[in-house]
């Protein structure tokens, strides 16, 4: 289990990442790490963290025995690259999870889980509600999409322990930056299949995304 959690979350305002935001009482890393160390079968839970934040993301994994820190990188691909590196354990299966979803369900890494053992890879995903306009530089809408095939993606993406090693060994003898895992594994060639998502595993990207994600945490509607 990879949580890359060295990003500056500078949409969230302020100088404290989104991941360190307060969230009943404690750093939203501090719930992401737990929805997944605390699952059966999750042997290991590597934090890719900023040494700036070192000490404050250690707070957060107190207690938790089977953890392990590596430096993040200058971007979110390099910081799994490091957590790849720096695993101590050899899993069958590796998830990759934004650790500034907090709300992520026990069902939905189960689904992810099950769906990546038996394909190589899977990812959640959502429908989109809204209609989806391409717009040009000057705004202006040049083309309205279907939207009867898109999806949003989420995370855990869920990978067999291999084909993510060759996807990320691939992306870099080719120069590939992709904004997610997934898109690395489609780049060798590997079908991804997707499991349904969920609205409560929200990413917490806006300041108010805290308050949504204090309401699913307290009211216990995660899933």
């Amino acid at each position: 289990m990879i949580l890359p959690a060295a990003g500056s979350g500078s949409r969230v305002g302020g100088e404290t990442p989104k991941q360190y935001l307060p969230l009943l009482g404690k750093p939203v890393l501090w719930h992401s790490i737990r929805a997944f160390s605390r699952l059966e079968g999750c042997v290991e839970v590597v934090v890719a963290v900023n040494p700036a934040w070192q000490a404050v993301a250690e707070e957060c994994g107190a207690g938790i025995a089977n953890l392990t820190y590596v430096a993040g990188g200058d971007q979110r691909q390099d910081s799994i690259a490091n957590a790849l590196q720096g695993m101590r354990t050899t899993p069958d299966l590796i998830l990759v999870h934004d650790a500034a979803r907090p709300c992520v369900s026990p069902g939905l890494i189960q689904r992810v889980a099950a769906a990546a053992a038996a394909h190589g890879a899977a990812i959640p995903v959502l429908p989109i509600p809204e209609t989806v306009k391409r717009v040009d530089s000057s705004g202006a809408i040049v083309a309205t999409i279907p939207r009867g095939e898109l999806r949003t993606a989420q995370t855990p993406q869920g990978f067999r322990r291999p084909l993510l090693l060759s996807a990320y060994s691939h992306a870099k003898q080719q120069g590939i930056v992709g904004t997610d895992d997934s898109l690395l594994v489609e780049m060798l060639g590997h079908q991804v299949q997707t499991v349904d998502g969920e609205l409560t595993n929200l990413k917490i990207t806006y300041a108010q995304d805290v308050k949504k994600a204090e309401g699913i945490l307290a009211e216990g509607i995660v899933g």
